[in-house]
């Protein structure tokens, strides 16, 4: 089924310049990128993204290191990318790998480049977890004229 992704790289992961890195990665998935750009993350737009962790004891750190405001990253962009392709979702979870870093598998990108340091995961990437959250995600970081059809 053809369908469309969030992927974020994360300030940790562009401040340890392994952006090249990962888009390779993704690239050689197959699938087509639709829309990129580089954004600084607001803490308004950082909080409607994680929405779902509302009420949780971990979500100001979560904000606090996508704004690039956490254990001296001092990093503030984002880049974000829409991708399509059969089973989009699926395939880029299953390269990124794991959410904590400690349990993705060694080849995954988070597997690879992410750390849990002072009880946050600076796990590189954020990719949705499923085609009705990609909607929603790329809906938050790109304007509908911003994705190619």
């Amino acid at each position: 089924m053809k369908e469309r992704t969030l992927i974020l790289i994360k300030p940790d992961a562009i401040s340890k310049r392994l952006t090249g890195i990962i888009i390779d990665r993704i690239e050689r998935l197959g699938l087509d990128m639709k829309a990129a750009k580089v954004i600084a993350a607001t803490e308004e737009l950082a909080r409607k993204h994680y929405s779902n962790l509302e009420g949780t004891p971990f979500l100001e750190n979560v904000i606090a290191f996508m704004l690039g405001n956490f254990n001296g990253i001092e990093d503030h962009r984002i880049y974000a990318f829409v991708y399509e392709g059969e089973n989009a979702v699926e395939k880029i979870r299953a390269e990124i790998g794991s959410t904590n870093p400690e349990n993705a598998l060694p080849y995954t990108i988070r597997g690879s480049f992410g750390a849990l340091k002072n009880g946050v995961m600076q796990n590189c990437v954020h990719a949705s977890a499923s085609p009705l959250e990609a909607e929603r995600e790329i809906a938050l970081w790109f304007k509908p004229e911003e994705v190619l059809k």
